[in-house]
């Protein structure tokens, strides 16, 4: 499958909304509470992608942006391994899934990161993206970060590449 991995402007931002709200509905479902689920908009996350075009990254296929990832070049401060950057954020639309879409575009950010270690948070049950981090290098530090939303918990685990 041929796709470029490009810098985010400005302009892309409802696409990168697009790309987070559908892979979140079809990644999530069944891991995360529904009342998470449901309380999205693609406006939100829009709005959300337009911040810090910088630090993002899109893989676009046959003209349209089919995943993305956003990343910090320094973690930020609750994360255990303070000598790093962190991925914040690694979605890519189902059709599109081992296709190698996601290593490019983990390896890129990788790049712009300029810390030794890159730490990132997996939610907890989402096994599928473990085996992905796993494969990549990364491994759990044993630091849970749990919320509340709408109600209910969300739990994710913190995992780290050492370089």
């Amino acid at each position: 499958m041929d796709f470029r991995i490009v810098k985010m402007t400005s302009d892309m931002a409802e696409d990168f909304g697009y790309v987070i709200y559908t892979a979140w509905g079809e990644t999530y479902r069944g891991l995360m509470p529904d009342s998470v689920l449901d309380g999205r908009s693609l406006e939100k996350w829009t709005e959300m992608a337009g911040k810090r075009p910088e630090n993002k990254l899109a893989a676009v296929c046959g003209g349209r942006v089919v995943g993305i990832v956003g990343y910090l070049p320094q973690a930020r401060d609750f994360v255990t391994n303070k000598d790093s950057g962190e991925i914040v954020a690694l979605y890519v639309l189902k059709d599109f899934h081992k296709c190698g879409i996601g290593r490019a575009l983990v390896e890129k950010a990788l790049e712009d990161i300029r810390y030794p270690n890159v730490t990132l948070f997996v939610l907890k049950g989402n096994e599928n993206a473990v085996g992905f981090y796993r494969k990549m290098g990364f491994e759990f530090t044993g630091k849970e970060v749990s919320q509340e939303v709408n109600g209910d918990t969300v739990t994710e685990l913190e995992m780290l590449l050492r370089r």
